[in-house]
């Protein structure tokens, strides 16, 4: 099954102590339900960086067990990101160079709708590079 959806998503992060930085964008995208259960979520998003508009193509995946989510990120920023239950190690990568960070998950929901389709997606997590946290982070999928 595959539908038509509008995606709103919140990233909210708090860096070095400093205030809470939210970052939010919608969009329409395509949710689609596999053979196996599993549900992409596929979207484009526009965002600024340095005073342009940039394109970034994201899909997301939850597999049937619901105990992970991958998002990938292609464009103008390239990031593959998986919330789990175990550290993932990723190579972050901008127009500016790349750079290797751990994305550990500190909590992980799902919220369905009437017909069982998952409706939000909510990630807590913090981003490290080594020892050090750069940000605590956030992240909202919502999916209408």
């Amino acid at each position: 099954m595959k539908k038509k959806v509008e995606i709103n998503v919140a990233g909210i992060h708090i860096r070095d102590g400093n205030e809470e930085e939210r970052i939010d964008t919608s969009s329409r995208g395509v949710y689609e339900v596999r053979a196996d259960g599993s549900v992409i979520i596929v979207y484009d998003e526009i965002q600024d960086m340095g005073g342009q508009r940039i394109k970034i193509s994201n899909t997301v995946t939850v597999p049937t067990d619901l105990k992970s989510v991958e998002v990938v990120r292609a464009g103008a920023m390239n990031s593959k990101m998986i919330f789990g239950s175990e550290e993932y190690i990723m190579d972050y990568k901008t127009p500016y160079g790349s750079m290797q960070m751990e994305v550990v998950t500190k909590s992980l929901d799902f919220k369905n709708g009437d017909s069982g389709i998952i409706r939000e997606i909510s990630a807590e997590y913090i981003i490290k590079s080594g020892n050090e946290v750069l940000s605590d982070s956030k992240m909202i999928i919502e999916i209408k």
